[in-house]
């Protein structure tokens, strides 16, 4: 095959938008820098400043972590080479690859999307005053505040819909709580109810799994 270019012919250099600072965005951007010459942008966009280890939100909330352990700057990812750009996303066009960011718009060769999902309670009448979660840092700050405050009754977890984030984190953290109200030695003063909005606990991970999930509990 002959190169009709030449032999010192160079790529163009691109541009690659990453939207979302979490964890698909951010291991996207490592995984596409560590591969491509670095002639080539990659630039990662969050409205955060900071990346939080979303996984760890659930030891966060009884006590096994704080929360500065389990975030870090975005702006750290500079050291390797990508680029950050903080602020909310306006627009996205996808056919011309441009994006609205703060009023300004980027341009792009490869636009990658990975915002995630923003969570409704207030769609739910109610669960905002009365219930926590543990999918923001917020959430879990606060729900680990009223766990230390809890001495016995009733606990309930609960998914709202049949797709939702992360799913084995209800369960898991059903898990944890009870660990967490045996370790203080509450756990004969508590009741703990998981009511999920699927026909068997992690049906996509298959029916072994699951089984499995559900023998926890018995």
């Amino acid at each position: 095959m002959v190169d009709v270019k030449g032999e010192d012919s160079v790529p163009e250099a691109k541009t690659i938008l990453i939207l979302g600072g979490g964890i698909g965005g951010v291991s996207t951007a490592r995984a596409l820098r560590k591969r491509l010459p670095r002639a080539n942008r990659i630039v990662l966009v969050d409205r955060e400043r900071a990346h939080v280890f979303a996984p760890s939100l659930l030891w966060l909330m009884v006590g096994q972590r704080t929360a500065e352990a389990i975030q870090r700057p975005l702006a750290r990812l500079g050291r390797k080479g990508i680029e950050v750009r903080l602020g909310d996303i306006q627009r996205i066009d996808p056919e011309h690859r441009l994006v609205t960011v703060g009023g300004q718009e980027i341009s792009a060769d490869y636009l990658v999307v990975a915002l995630g999902a923003e969570l409704d309670p207030a769609s739910i009448p109610g669960l905002t005053d009365a219930g926590h979660n543990f999918y923001t840092l917020p959430g879990a700050q606060a729900l680990w505040g009223a766990l230390q405050r809890f001495r016995a009754g009733r606990i309930v977890v609960m998914t709202a819909a049949p797709a939702y984030k992360c799913p084995a984190a209800p369960y898991e953290g059903a898990m944890l709580i009870d660990a967490w109200c045996r370790k203080q030695g509450l756990r004969d003063g508590v009741q703990i109810d998981v009511y999920a909005a699927e026909p068997a606990p992690m049906g996509v991970a298959g029916p072994e799994v699951s089984g499995a999930v559900s023998s926890c509990s018995r």
